[in-house]
């Protein structure tokens, strides 16, 4: 029996959706980034430069694999050296 369904007789009753807002991340370019978290009515919001930081680490963590996560830390390495715009090379 799923825990989430609860039988009456005949019928399924399931519980009603709750939804939790662990907060919400966004990468606004030029190594900013934004930072909401919430916590009950309390919310705290975050830019600059030190919240890219953490966005950094919170992408790349959440990465599936661990092929993904080097990919992704090689690729910011590569734009730190050499730039966005390798054509001029």
């Amino acid at each position: 029996p799923n825990s989430n369904v609860e039988t009456i007789g005949m019928t399924s009753l399931a519980k009603p959706f709750q939804f939790l807002s662990l907060g919400i991340m966004a990468y606004i370019g030029e190594e900013k980034s934004m930072i909401q978290f919430e916590a009950g009515d309390n919310k705290l919001k975050l830019s600059g430069a030190l919240t890219y930081l953490l966005w950094q680490s919170v992408y790349a963590t959440k990465q599936v694999s661990f092929r993904s996560r080097v990919l992704v830390l090689f690729d910011w390495f590569k734009t730190k050296v050499f730039g966005r715009d390798l054509s001029q090379f």
